[in-house]
């Protein structure tokens, strides 16, 4: 009966002293867990009768390795009764120590947080010994704001380049210092595409690219024609991973012969189908202008610099009917030798895309 006594004495003192001092961190970690100035955006709930003083630590980990990220400590502050965030005084005057990892460096240098898995714990220590300590942890998981995306060849388009110029978009935020590895391979008996990349060994496996655009090396042996290959593009920083794409495909068959400039005008939709176009001067094609359209909608992209739109092509006015179509590109600055692609956006109909080699 006695012990029972003194137990229920402890457990209320105990319950006396949580309620008489207690402090929470609010947190939102899908809104703040990006970068270093959002994580000290945290709010602080005073529920005591009487201000708290003391330092604040945020510890920040990395959960799938695991392994540190940083430590921020903010000299003694005091924390006033209800709700208060921290000032921007007590912020700069704050210890940052970054871990010695990959990760540590990284947000040093950038200040952002690579996509991964998180933990950020907040823990209040107070000025005097013996006084309770609080914490609060908050999981996140950050993915970038804008994915790696893959760009030519488009998925399960149909080629006839056997060294082809393979095009992808960086993830958002990008970084110059960000590096990408290229995995690309025959479909064979998979499935699917990822199960291409698990089970096949690459054709093409190329680290450290620098920029998002390559030509397929000529050190490494031409595709071929009637094949089916997957490709893959990774992005890196600090050796950690931002962004990985998804697995697309595209198959090289030539139907016909390359067109070559002439002075026929070839229907538009015939041009597709696999055929790329040899040009020194014009892009020649008739246009069916059902609906009165006045100007031709088009661009001409630069394959080899990213998916690029070239500047100033020249205007192409139509007629109702059938139209013979002449764009002089030799004034827009093309390069002898590269690939390039024409988009035609008919009205009310999709885009038509057309290869071509500018010599």
């Amino acid at each position: 009966m006695m012990r029972r006594f003194f137990l229920a004495i402890m457990l209320s003192m105990l319950i006396s002293k949580i309620s008489f001092a207690q402090l929470i961190f609010h947190f939102v970690p899908e809104v703040y867990a990006r970068n270093i100035d959002g994580v000290c955006s945290f709010q602080m709930q005073n529920m005591t009768s009487a201000p708290l003083s003391g330092k604040i630590l945020i510890s920040i980990k990395e959960n799938l390795k695991p392994q540190p990220v940083v430590d921020i400590e903010t000299p003694v502050t005091i924390i006033s009764k209800g709700t208060s965030a921290l000032s921007k005084s007590i912020v700069g005057n704050s210890i940052f120590k970054f871990a010695n990892n990959a990760y540590g460096q990284l947000v040093n240098q950038t200040k952002n947080f690579p996509p991964g898995e998180y933990s950020f714990c907040f823990t209040f220590i107070p000025a005097e010994k013996g006084d309770p300590e609080y914490e609060n942890c908050f999981d996140a998981t950050i993915e970038p704001l804008i994915p790696i995306q893959l760009l030519i060849p488009s998925n399960e388009d149909t080629i006839c380049l056997k060294r082809p110029v393979l095009s992808w978009q960086p993830p958002m935020p990008y970084n110059g210092a960000m590096t990408f590895r290229l995995m690309l391979t025959e479909k064979k008996m998979a499935k699917n595409g990822v199960e291409a990349m698990l089970k096949n060994a690459p054709l093409l496996l190329l680290d450290n690219i620098s920029s998002t655009t390559i030509t397929y090396p000529s050190n490494y042996p031409e595709l071929k024609e009637g094949i089916t290959y997957y490709w893959q593009v990774v992005a890196y920083q600090q050796k950690i991973i931002v962004s990985t794409s998804e697995v697309w495909a595209f198959t090289l068959k030539c139907k016909d012969d390359p067109i070559v400039d002439n002075d026929s005008y070839r229907e538009l939709k015939f041009m597709v189908n696999g055929n790329y176009y040899i040009t020194s001067q014009y892009l020649k094609f008739s246009f069916l202008n059902n609906y009165n359209i006045k100007k031709l909608q088009y661009t001409i992209i630069d394959v080899e610099e990213g998916g690029k739109p070239v500047k100033y092509v020249p205007e192409v006015k139509l007629t109702q009917g059938l139209n013979k179509v002449d764009i002089d590109i030799t004034e827009i600055g093309l390069k002898q030798g590269k690939s390039y692609l024409l988009k035609v956006f008919p009205f009310n109909e999709s885009p038509v895309e057309i290869r071509f080699i500018y010599q």
